[in-house]
């Protein structure tokens, strides 16, 4: 494809945008009669699902919002387009979980779609993702383990990839970050007694608010999720 900016450019970087938003972690809470802004914590995601859900729709979830990750990046690449439009392609999935329209553009924690992204794209940065979400399940520190993935993203990319996929993997990281950041000023109004440069912290490296209730209703505004 070399006029990115076409016609079924066009349709093809809407429709990712599309597929990335799509609530799939609502959609089966809503098959479980279980609304997921309405609690623990807030989050319309895998997460939020799997603790006040269980395990059974969860464990549909997890593979379905990877697939959400994939699918638009093999589409890119089944039109012709080069390296560059299939790296705007999985952008715009990604951007569609973490921003959908559905939602009022406040959606999920974007995880899952850009692992499924950076896996079509190339499986190295899929090896690199899971060694540390690995590490970090086996610390406790699963949050933590999610952030290392994505910041190392960009260095295993320029090394594998070049300059294009690098910036790629940067968009992907900067989703995450922005994504764990939701409502950090709202936190810090409300936790007044609490160093801003703590929650800072706490938000950014484990994805923790003040006060926040992850099973069971949902327990005051905008609150964060640790996953998915």
């Amino acid at each position: 494809m070399s006029h990115p900016v076409t016609a079924v450019a066009m349709v093809v970087l809407v429709s990712a945008y599309l597929i990335g938003s799509a609530p799939v972690a609502w959609l089966l809470g809503r098959w479980r009669h279980l609304e997921l802004r309405d609690v623990g914590s807030g989050n319309p995601g895998t997460s939020n699902l799997f603790r006040n859900a269980g395990a059974g729709a969860a464990v549909l979830s997890g593979p379905l919002q990877f697939a959400q990750g994939v699918l638009p990046v093999v589409i890119a690449r089944a039109v012709g387009g080069d390296n560059t439009f299939i790296e705007i392609a999985a952008i715009c999935a990604v951007a569609g979980n973490g921003w959908p329209i559905w939602f009022r553009f406040n959606g999920q924690r974007c995880i899952a779609v850009a692992t499924g992204a950076a896996a079509a794209i190339n499986p190295v940065l899929l090896v690199v993702l899971l060694i540390c979400f690995a590490a970090g399940a086996l610390t406790h520190a699963i949050a933590l383990g999610v952030l290392a993935g994505f910041s190392i993203l960009p260095v295993a990319a320029a090394w594998i990839g070049g300059r294009g996929l690098a910036l790629m993997c940067a968009a992907l990281l900067l989703m995450v970050v922005l994504r764990r950041l939701e409502g950090l000023s709202a936190d810090m109004r409300r936790a007044s007694s609490e160093p801003e440069r703590r929650i800072l912290l706490r938000r950014l490296f484990l994805d923790e608010r003040p006060g926040q209730v992850l099973v069971g209703p949902r327990d005051g505004p905008e609150p964060a999720d640790h996953g998915v």
